[in-house]
């Protein structure tokens, strides 16, 4: 989830700060969409508090915790409200954090939890990786998902690279395989992303992703802006479309979510 802060700190941030290192980032964010025509509006707060000063010289500012091989702890929760009467909002609280060695082991942990008013999903996930060179890493995560009704496993493998371009761009990617596997079926997930970095400060990007498991099928895209208009502060946006398929008819869902973060 990307982020937005209160005005007063995003406005303090952009006057007042003028180095470019950070430590801590902190933000929120709001979305609004529709899902199986039920509208919905939401908002979230986040974080990221990093062991050591991120050094933002090496590429984009998007990018910069990842350059850096930077470790950190973070916290998410989000909440989205329903267009639907008496419906519970639905809140989803996560913790984690992502932890880099003098060696480039990569080892990373997070824990979730999903409260629907009706049920609570708990999500663990760990995984392992490297940095294969300055500029790319690969990790192997494992996630288990329990709920009331069911449990489902998720094995998985992820890639994320920045490539330098000419005159100031460059172009970061992901690609990401895995493995899912319920009480009833098992099937696979797919997603590819790219993120074209007109310089260091604004980026575009489009993803892609699709599951299939037993007899549903899901996919989504969504194109995202990242712009930072000062070295502490970034402005983010997101549209996204997606759809599901299972037997009991077709579920489509749309959005988008606007944010921003401050980092000091």
């Amino acid at each position: 989830m990307k982020k937005i802060v209160l005005a007063s700190a995003i406005a303090l941030a952009a006057a007042g700060q003028a180095y470019a290192d950070y430590q801590f980032e902190l933000g929120g964010a709001y979305t609004s969409g529709e899902t199986a025509g039920t509208d919905y509006d939401g908002f979230g707060v986040g974080g990221e508090f990093h062991f050591d000063k991120v050094d933002t010289s090496k590429g984009p500012l998007a990018e910069a915790s990842f350059l850096d091989k930077s470790s950190f702890i973070s916290f998410n929760f989000l909440s989205v409200e329903p267009d639907v009467s008496g419906a519970d909002d639905i809140e989803t609280t996560s913790i984690g954090g992502r932890f880099v060695t003098a060696s480039n082991l990569i080892i990373e942990a997070d824990w979730s939890t999903v409260d629907t008013g009706l049920a609570d999903v708990d999500t663990i996930r760990v995984g392992v990786g490297t940095y294969i060179n300055d500029t790319t890493d690969v990790v192997v995560s494992y996630s288990t998902e329990d709920d009331d009704n069911a449990d489902v496993d998720y094995l998985d493998v992820t890639l994320h690279g920045v490539n330098a371009l000419n005159q100031g761009a460059s172009v970061g990617y992901d690609v990401a395989v895995g493995y899912v596997d319920t009480d009833d079926d098992s099937g696979y997930q797919i997603s590819v992303g790219g993120t074209y970095y007109f310089n260091n400060m604004f980026g575009l990007g489009l993803s892609a992703g699709i599951t299939d498991v037993g007899d549903v099928s899901s996919d989504v895209i969504s194109l995202d802006a990242s712009f930072f208009p000062s070295e502490q502060v970034e402005l983010y946006a997101s549209i996204f479309d997606g759809s599901t398929e299972t037997n009991g008819g077709d579920i489509d869902s749309d959005g988008i979510l606007i944010g921003a973060a401050v980092r000091f």
